[in-house]
């Protein structure tokens, strides 16, 4: 009994050590994409809301220093490096098969918080291995006025999507396609292109070990429905499990356009992370 005290009151303290560490550094963290981080969770336990009439919320605390990075810190793309980000996702399960996700993340060029994401999406599954997806994201300025052709400027998009999972054990995949309205988020990474209408991709999570799971998720973006696209994303994140309460992150992220642009722009961002993630 006193060595189970004794552990529920050390966890308790590496609890308030971490949080604490979040508390003092979060003046220096900041940035990633609205776009939902992808993130394998095998072990994860499914309560749900109804029938069960049980609200259990899943997620995480998070939090990244991204280096080396070239990806600029506001909605037009200009200004210092993205350095660090912090946020948090979390998920409920509203039945088995409807799943509700909201993520913020904000960013941070190493000195002052220059931007905030919000995502928030609906899963709803259909039939086995089919999902309807409906989503919003929003990307947000916090010191700093983005223009674009002489307007202000931030990402705000609405989307409906379908999903394709397939999970074995220790293993998901999902191809998915989604399809916007209501959007100003434009192709290629100098915003030159028209308004995108499609991102198609795939997401695969796999658990290489009982402590680590590999996590990668491509996108392609499209001005033009069913097109090869004019840019695509790539994000390989490895998570170690250190134990229940924190898992390390390394990771490297990648925008890349397909095309040249109508400026003649073939333009490429990449980033690095390191850091870790507090799941509840």
């Amino acid at each position: 009994m006193d060595d189970y005290r004794a552990s529920i009151g050390w966890r308790q303290r590496e609890i308030f050590l971490i949080l604490f560490f979040f508390l003092l550094t979060s003046p220096l963290f900041l940035y990633l994409e609205a776009q939902e981080i992808f993130i394998y969770r095998p072990y994860l336990e499914k309560k749900t809301v109804f029938p069960e009439k049980s609200l259990s919320i899943h997620g995480e605390i998070f939090g990244y220093l991204q280096y080396p990075s070239t990806f600029p810190s506001y909605n037009d793309l200009t200004g210092p490096e993205d350095r660090w980000t912090y946020g948090f996702q979390n998920f409920i399960f509203l039945t088995p098969s409807t799943t509700f996700l909201a993520q913020l993340i904000t960013h941070d060029d190493g000195g002052r918080r220059t931007k905030f994401d919000w995502h928030f999406s609906l899963r709803q599954e259909i039939m086995e291995n089919l999902v309807l997806i409906i989503g919003h994201d929003s990307n947000h300025d916090s010191d700093y006025q983005s223009l674009l052709n002489g307007h202000s400027f931030y990402i705000n998009r609405n989307y409906l999507g379908l999903g394709l999972p397939f999970e074995m054990e220790g293993f998901y995949l999902e191809p998915f396609t989604w399809f916007f309205h209501h959007t100003n988020q434009r192709g290629h990474l100098d915003l030159s292109g028209e308004k995108l209408k499609q991102e198609y991709g795939l997401r695969l999570g796999a658990l290489l070990s009982p402590k680590l799971t590999l996590n990668l998720q491509v996108i392609a973006q499209s001005e033009v429905y069913f097109a090869v696209g004019q840019a695509f994303l790539a994000d390989v994140i490895f998570r170690y499990y250190l134990d229940d309460l924190v898992h390390l992150t390394l990771g490297l992220s990648f925008w890349k356009d397909i095309q040249a642009t109508r400026w003649g722009n073939k333009k490429h961002f990449y980033k690095v992370i390191w850091g870790l993630a507090i799941p509840f």
